[in-house]
């Protein structure tokens, strides 16, 4: 588990998304690693289903996926 901190995301990434990352910060800067992986898996799920629908585009797509080192 790990958030690469040299990869951006782009800014005007929907709401939902930006909160959902917030989150995650959160409690990866409290090392809260259950809280983590709960709502990591989540996020995950959320990411592909904004892609699927086209509210991100496959480059967000691998962006997000390269900074939560999601395989």
């Amino acid at each position: 588990m790990y958030i690469d901190e040299k990869i951006s995301l782009r800014d005007n990434l929907p709401d939902e998304l930006q909160r959902d990352f917030k989150e995650l910060q959160g409690y990866y800067d409290a090392n809260d690693w259950f809280m983590f992986d709960t709502v990591f898996e989540a996020v995950e799920a959320s990411v592909k289903a904004y892609y699927l629908a086209g509210k991100i585009s496959r480059d967000d797509l691998n962006c997000i996926f390269s900074k939560y080192g999601i395989a």
